[in-house]
């Protein structure tokens, strides 16, 4: 049970900072610092756990791989003594690990049908700052609706 409950350490620390230098962080932050609170009440585990990622994440822009590595092992101490304080961590730990994380790929379909167009068509569901260029006609005129007279 001892090797498991440091595998377990290991690996959620491993996981832990793969996530906090990832697109995934803002999903899975809460719920690391909610089992972190639950176990340590007296701590405030979401400061702590942002500020090892501001941490690492500068760690990373400075190749520093001492420093990453300090942070990792802090993860570790502090994930294998909450293992061993209360043997229901270990089980709250795999299912924080084993939550599947949303993907940032998404699909966009567009049909057009019964029409024609011509012209540009964006989809999009933000833009910001966009110019758009519109060549006027061979008599000079440019419709503002975004067509040419």
């Amino acid at each position: 049970m001892e090797a498991e409950l440091a595998a377990l350490a290991s690996s959620g620390a491993t996981a832990l900072i793969g996530l906090m230098v990832s697109d995934s962080w803002a999903q899975v932050k809460d719920g690391f610092a909610r089992m972190l609170a639950r176990f340590a009440p007296d701590e405030t585990p979401l400061e702590e756990l942002e500020t090892s990622r501001v941490e690492l994440v500068t760690a990373h822009l400075e190749h520093d791989d001492t420093k990453t590595a300090a942070i990792e092992s802090h993860w570790r101490a502090r994930l294998e003594f909450l293992l061993r304080s209360d043997e229901t961590a270990a089980d709250e730990l795999r299912r924080l690990l084993d939550t599947p994380m949303p993907s940032s790929a998404k699909s966009i379909s567009n049909f057009n049908s019964g029409d024609v167009q011509f012209g540009s068509i964006i989809q999009a569901g933000h833009i910001s700052g966009a110019t758009f260029h519109i060549a006027p006609t061979s008599d000079g005129h440019i419709d503002k609706h975004g067509g040419s007279q």
